[in-house]
């Protein structure tokens, strides 16, 4: 396992660390282990704050990312590895009522963004940072519709590039291109979410908005509540035998208790439980025969901290997956729990990004092909090329009529001919969506 590996899968191991502990809650053994039951409590309690964050890190220093690179047989530079020990993902959540008793509405079809609309009383937002408090990315869902910042210059001098760049490239945009010169300056953008239902939604939107390969919605994969409630009941049994808890004691009114498993019979008791359900959930045909000879055949620990009785922190040493590096070697990665956060609202004057921004793009883009956007989409002559400056035809009525029919709205067909996109290249587009799906 290299550090890249590692990047990789730090947020799913850290989920499953979570998932892994906190599943003991429902446990009925756990009420027979006092210090189980305080694990337990602490994940509970922290559903009953109105507000929640959870930040993931590596804690870990350049030095020690180097070493751990280096047990496993690669390299990583030290500027680098001073990159991503600096690094952070925050996950906020708020509500106006206890988060416990919050029912997000689950998305009935792959692509369905109904979800957005169905959880207006709780706001999302993701942070990504640095932890000298530098902020490279911040996306919210505020009340259903999202939200989105992010620092490009910053994030050019994480990937080793000269932002002056990006400050040539932003004051060569035309007018029409507004919504990207605001995004490159590092301002807020709005996106309204019936566009977004619309781009997911319909195939022939979604290739104009450069979705290329979208296709129609199909059915979410579901499980039957019966075979769910046996699953979970069987996950858990694996959960209560294999798990064991060491209380390290109280210091500074922080509680650290260890939670130890072994790693390959706890994956091995996971797979044995969820086989006999296979062909009842998504994907279960796809499970292997066995544990992969990756995980390794020893015992695993996961450090867990408690603070007035809620979790406060999870740490785990990514090292111990690692079947080469020795014992003064360590990539601990850190997962923190807050409650006392500011409840979320949306950013003032953000520009919003709709769909004559879209048109915009491909007028733009339609201009600057050369040959013309129908020679793009290997239409052929018959599509036509647009002289750049030049202006489209306007469409006939009987030409909006047939495009109407094809799924575009008129108002929508209209922006697009006023963007410099012709009916030839527009029918273009629909052709190749629907060659797509």
């Amino acid at each position: 396992m290299t550090i890249r590996g590692t990047v990789r899968t730090v947020l799913a191991t850290t989920a499953c660390t979570g998932v892994l502990v906190g599943g003991l809650a429902a446990c009925g053994t756990v009420t027979q282990l006092t210090t189980a039951q305080k694990v337990s409590g602490a994940f509970g309690k922290l559903g009953d704050a109105k507000t929640f964050k959870a930040e993931v890190s590596f804690d870990a220093t350049a030095d020690q990312i180097v070493a751990f690179e280096k047990s496993a047989g690669g390299t990583v530079d030290a500027k680098s590895a001073a990159t991503i020990a600096e690094l952070s993902l925050a996950v906020s959540v708020s509500s106006d009522k206890p988060l416990k008793d919050v029912a997000p509405k689950t998305p009935q079809a792959s692509g369905d963004l109904d979800a957005f609309a169905g959880v207006k009383d709780v706001n999302l937002s993701y942070v990504l940072a640095g932890k000298s408090g530098t902020t490279y990315a911040d996306v919210r869902l505020i009340a259903g519709k999202p939200y989105l910042k992010f620092d490009a210059a910053g994030i050019a001098k994480l990937a080793g590039k000269d932002p002056a760049e990006l400050n040539t490239v932003a004051g060569q945009l035309p007018p029409e291109l507004k919504v990207v010169k605001d995004a490159l300056a590092g301002k807020w953008l709005s996106i309204d979410p019936t566009l977004l239902q619309q781009l997911a939604k319909d195939p022939k939107l979604g290739a104009l908005a450069g979705a290329a390969g979208s296709a129609s919605p199909s059915a979410a994969p579901s499980i039957d509540p019966k075979v769910a409630k046996d699953l979970t009941a069987s996950l858990k049994d694996v959960l209560s035998h294999n798990l064991t808890f060491d209380d390290q004691g109280t210091k500074d009114g922080v509680d650290h208790i260890v939670a130890s498993a072994p790693a390959r019979g706890l994956a091995q008791g996971f797979l044995n439980a969820v086989k006999p359900f296979a062909k009842s959930i998504p994907n279960g045909d796809k499970l292997p025969g066995s544990v992969p000879t990756t995980v390794p055949d020893k015992k695993i620990n996961v450090d867990l901290y408690l603070k007035g009785g809620a979790l406060s922190s999870v740490s785990f040493d990514l090292a111990q997956l690692a079947e080469k590096a020795g014992p003064d070697v360590h990539l601990p990665i850190k997962l923190a729990f807050g409650q006392d956060v500011a409840p979320l609202e949306a950013p003032t004057g953000a520009t919003e990004f709709g769909m004559s921004d879209i048109t915009s793009m491909m007028g733009m883009f339609a201009k600057g092909a050369g040959g013309g956007l129908g020679a793009g989409l290997g239409a052929g002559p018959g599509a036509g090329g647009i002289t750049p400056g030049k202006p489209a035809t306007p469409l006939t009525d009987a030409q909006i009529k047939e495009l109407t029919k094809a799924g575009i709205p008129e108002a929508q067909l209209k922006i697009m001919n006023q963007g410099g996109m012709s009916y030839d290249q527009i029918k273009a587009l629909l052709t190749g969506a629907g060659a797509q799906n």
